[in-house]
């Protein structure tokens, strides 16, 4: 009997240790957690970032709150979470664009590789290729053709230079070997209007927005970007089908936090992510924006976010391209 109760107090003291244990690797119970957004509300980082802090919330039994810190094209946002506490009760949700503004942008105070850890990768979404409906092609094969028979007559427009569309969109006619012509402006909505108005006759955009305008008959959708199609356009074929060898782009999200911050609070919210993320709610509620769960670990993401930096590199100096 008291070998028997021996065994049971063991095994409630070592629960409760781990429990203490697990506990300390966030910040403490009364101090609020921020999830820092750099960009606007409404876009489609800024919407992602709210349903992940209320399901974050949610599993650690406290407040996630979303702070916009916009400027600097993400740079006041990541700045911000580069300089704050590093004990997991600020984090930052950013995208793709982060490693073209580690190549793009000489000027920043911070190096995001050295100053920031990545905590995972939580989304990965492909861009609609769209052209305006009077271009005779309804295909990347008659797109590639036409463009090929016609070099330099394309206009092809996006939200402005060094943008993770303007890249992704040098990366297409590299790879495809096209000459069109660089279009910038002030945000996407301008550049899909003038798309829509034939100002331009190439532009990529998220499937969430691109689909849409094409069920309204504004533009014609030939391919997704990503290497293997979207469970949200199932019907839409990727670049690659098109005979483009090789080329896959998309835009991913991840969450990242201080450098200094204690790897086992890295991991415990590594954990705390890939928990939700795995659940049906979100998965589905994710397809429904056009974007696909990943829920890898710290090391993967960092490993991503590199090859981003090193593929941006190369696609800059290509094209020659310059911040504004």
């Amino acid at each position: 009997m008291s070998k028997l109760l021996g065994m049971l107090c063991g095994a409630a003291l070592a629960l409760l240790c781990a429990n203490s244990v697990n506990a300390q690797t966030l910040p403490a119970a009364g101090k609020q957690m921020r999830l820092v957004v750099p960009f606007a509300p409404g876009g489609t980082t800024d919407i992602l970032g709210r349903m992940l802090a209320q399901k974050l919330g949610e599993r650690l039994d406290r407040q996630v709150i979303v702070d916009n810190k916009v400027g600097g094209g993400g740079a006041i946002g990541t700045e911000a979470v580069v300089r704050a506490d590093a004990d997991g009760s600020v984090l930052l949700l950013h995208s793709g664009a982060i490693a073209v503004e580690r190549v793009l942008k000489a000027n920043l105070s911070y190096d995001v590789q050295r100053d920031l850890v990545t905590v995972g990768t939580v989304a990965l979404g492909p861009f609609a290729l769209l052209v305006n409906n009077e271009l005779p092609v309804k295909s990347v094969p008659e797109l590639v053709a036409y463009a090929k028979a016609n070099p330099g007559k394309l206009n092809y427009g996006t939200p402005g230079i060094g943008s993770s569309v303007h890249l992704t969109t040098e990366q297409f006619k590299s790879a495809a070997g096209i000459d069109i012509v660089h279009v910038p402006y002030k945000g996407s909505s301008p550049a899909l209007a003038a798309a829509m108005a034939n100002e331009v006759q190439v532009v990529i955009d998220p499937p969430a927005t691109a689909k849409k305008l094409v069920a309204a008959g504004k533009l014609r959708a030939l391919a997704v970007t990503t290497a293997r199609r979207t469970d949200f356009w199932p019907e839409l074929p990727t670049v690659q089908e098109g005979g483009v060898s090789g080329f896959e782009a998309g835009v991913w999200f991840g969450v990242f936090l201080p450098a200094k911050t204690p790897r086992a609070t890295v991991e415990r919210l590594n954990a705390e992510l890939s928990a939700l993320l795995g659940a049906a709610d979100m998965r589905s509620w994710l397809r429904e924006q056009g974007l696909d769960p990943v829920a890898d670990k710290p090391d993967q993401a960092r490993q991503r976010l590199g090859e981003d930096i090193d593929r941006w590199q190369r696609i800059i100096k290509a094209a020659g391209i310059k911040a504004e």
